[in-house]
């Protein structure tokens, strides 16, 4: 299991540093980011809605077995590590707000995500989860 996280792991921060490169075509850094969020929501109805490894192992297994949490938590930290810098861009562009800083606004993006995908899991509708997401990044704007 705990080898299973890190390759999932390696290979989900490899996705999201693709998807949120300024040569996806899309300059804005928000854009990006809503379509990073977008996307992953629109993938549940193709994977019959299995969700993220992570975010399943860290709510299901995470407080039972500190072990597990821990690499969870690792590869979740690795994720952040990843959309930061899109959202340093973002405050940078003028196009989020700045009186927050940028690691908080990302664990705020991600950990919303995660329980909208599981919400998301729980109801089989994404488009719901899409919607929190877009409301989030709407409030966030500068």
């Amino acid at each position: 299991l705990l080898k299973g996280l890190s390759v999932y792991g390696k290979m989900t921060v490899k996705r999201l540093k693709k998807q949120l490169s300024k040569e996806n075509g899309k300059p804005s850094a928000v854009e990006r980011l809503t379509d990073l969020y977008d996307s992953m929501f629109d993938a549940q109805p193709k994977n019959n809605f299995m969700g993220c490894m992570v975010n399943n192992v860290m709510s299901e297994l995470g407080s039972s077995h500190p072990t597990v949490g821990d690499a969870a938590s690792i590869e979740f930290n690795s994720f952040i590590e990843a959309i930061e810098p899109c959202v340093i861009e973002a405050q940078l562009q003028g196009e989020l707000t700045d009186s927050t800083d940028s690691k908080t606004i990302t664990e705020l993006l991600h950990s919303t995500f995660y329980g909208a995908l599981t919400r998301a899991k729980s109801i089989q509708d994404h488009e719901q989860g899409k919607r929190i997401m877009q409301i989030l990044i709407n409030t966030l704007r500068k």
